[in-house]
Order: C-alpha cells, then sequence, then structure tokens
C-alpha cells in the first residue's frame, strides 16, 4: 500500500461559464481539509456549458487560465476535474433485485438520451438500498474538458460533474429538517434536490436566469421541488455556488429559512467557501 500517497494533496479543478476554479484537498490523520484556493476569471463564452456539443469554445484561453491557477495554487498530485452543471443528464432511479445498479442506470438513461447510448458516460452517486441518482455525460462533451485541462498540464485522473458532488456533501451533512432543499448553483444552471428525512425524493435541473427577479423565481422553484417530495410547507433550503450571498439576504427578507450550504467550513478558507458549489465533498 503508497501509505504517503493517501496523504498525497487531491486538485479539483473547476470550469464553468466565468471562470476556473481549483482548491487542493488534504488528508490528514485528524480528516480531510480543503487548502488552497484559487479563482482564475474567464472571457465571456470562452466555455459554454451544454449537453451535446463542445462547451470548450476558446480553447487558447481556457488553457492559460488553468496554467495561471496551477502556478497560483502550487503543486498537488492527483486531479479530479468537475464539469459544470447543465453537461449531463440526472435522475433518481431504483434497481430491481439482483441488478447492477451501474448497469441498470445505463440501459435507463441511453433510453431517454438525444444521442447513441455508446455516447455516454454513465456515473452513479449511491442513495439508501437500490437506489441511487445516476448520471450521464455525452462522451465528446467530456473530452473537451479533459483534452484542455491535460493541455495545461493538469491530466484528470477523475471527471465528476458539479451538483453530483456537491449533492454528495450535502446528504452527509444532515440539516436536522424532516423537509429540506437543496439548490446548487453554476454559472449557467442549477439543480435542486429535495429530501424528507434523509431520502432524496426529487433532483431537478434548470437553466439559471441571475437576473433581478432571481430569488422570487427561485422561492417558486424551492416550493414546487419541495411539493414534488411531498412537503411544500416552508422547507429548510440551503443554497451553495456563486451569487448566494446575495440570493440568501433576499430570500431571507421574504421569510424563508435558508442558509449558506457549507457555512460551516467557510471561516477556515481565503475565499467564501458557499460560492463554490461542489466544495462540500470534501466534508
Amino acid at each position: 500500500m503508497d501509505v504517503m500517497g493517501l496523504f498525497r494533496p487531491r486538485l479539483y479543478v473547476a470550469m464553468d461559464a466565468t471562470a476556473v476554479v481549483g482548491a487542493t484537498l488534504c488528508r490528514t490523520l485528524a480528516g480531510r481539509r480543503f487548502e488552497r484556493v484559487g479563482r482564475v476569471p474567464l472571457d465571456p463564452g470562452a466555455v459554454t456549458p451544454a449537453p451535446f456539443e463542445d462547451n470548450v469554445r476558446r480553447v487558447d484561453v481556457v488553457r492559460a487560465a488553468l496554467v495561471r491557477l496551477a502556478a497560483e495554487i502550487g503543486p498537488a498530485g492527483a486531479v479530479t476535474l468537475v464539469l459544470p452543471d447543465g453537461t449531463g443528464r440526472a435522475a433518481i432511479l431504483e434497481a430491481p433485485p439482483g441488478v447492477v445498479v451501474a448497469e441498470f442506470a445505463r440501459f435507463r438513461l441511453a433510453a431517454g438520451l438525444p444521442y447513441p447510448g455508446h455516447e455516454a458516460v454513465v456515473d452513479v452517486l449511491p442513495l439508501d438500498g437500490r437506489r441511487a441518482l445516476a448520471v450521464a455525460v455525452r462522451r465528446s462533451v467530456v473530452e473537451g474538458y479533459e483534452s484542455v485541462a491535460s493541455a495545461a498540464g493538469l491530466a484528470p485522473e477523475r471527471v465528476e460533474l458539479a451538483p453530483v458532488a456537491a449533492l454528495e456533501g450535502l446528504r452527509r451533512r444532515a440539516s436536522g429538517f424532516a423537509s429540506t432543499v437543496d439548490v446548487i448553483l453554476g454559472d449557467a444552471f442549477l439543480s435542486i434536490a429535495a429530501w424528507r428525512e434523509s431520502e432524496l425524493r426529487v433532483f431537478r435541473s434548470r437553466r439559471r436566469d441571475a437576473g433581478d427577479s432571481e430569488a422570487a423565481r427561485l422561492r417558486l422553484e424551492i416550493a414546487r421541488t419541495a411539493s414534488l417530495a411531498g412537503d411544500g410547507q416552508d422547507p429548510h433550503v440551503r443554497l451553495a455556488g456563486p451569487g448566494v450571498s446575495s440570493l440568501v439576504r433576499e430570500l431571507r427578507l421574504g421569510g424563508d429559512n435558508v442558509e449558506p450550504a457549507w457555512q460551516a467550513i467557510g471561516k477556515a478558507l481565503p475565499v467564501d467557501a458557499a460560492e463554490i458549489p461542489w466544495l462540500g465533498v470534501g466534508l
């Protein structure tokens, strides 16, 4: 066993429409912690999150931003590439007895994809029992992100989808409420997950409209999602992602029971942790 390898820092690198963001996760005998965090802005249109076509529109700009990010954060071991919301399709599935969950997910998702099933990269986030959140991303979309990362010297060992990585952390951080709705914001898309007790009931994604009325629109989406989960009455809401601070203020003014998702770990980081949706994967 490579004991030293267990403690080698892992670098998480995320790309979205407005910036590339990186963070190093270190394992210690006391647990896991994030250390260095960096953000490099992108020119508009350099990355355009979408489920079908190539997302990296200006390879030279994105590669330069990744090189700068790596220089700011410093050396790390393995690299995990985090793809933005809007690049994949997700669904909560329950596999029949005797069927491998991952195989069932590939079968079910492939049937509804607007491209051939063999072009999909499918992954699952295990939930409870035989239930899982299954995700499919078009292989060519993944390869576009992998290619520019490798060109910047950041060859990825793993690839994750930002809202799913966020959900992995959120499900381990119990809210203490019977009904909870998690809002995971990206630059161009957002995802909403609704829980009853500890069971994930609903997972939805939609394009984000970060205009003046975003809080009002989001309030309606939260209520609709909670209702679909079986309880639309004043759920506890956790928000993560860019623009969280202002949205939390606006929603609280309207009487909503809402908090930044990563508020507890934000004090230990040089940036506002709530602005990085996938940061909770390191909890």
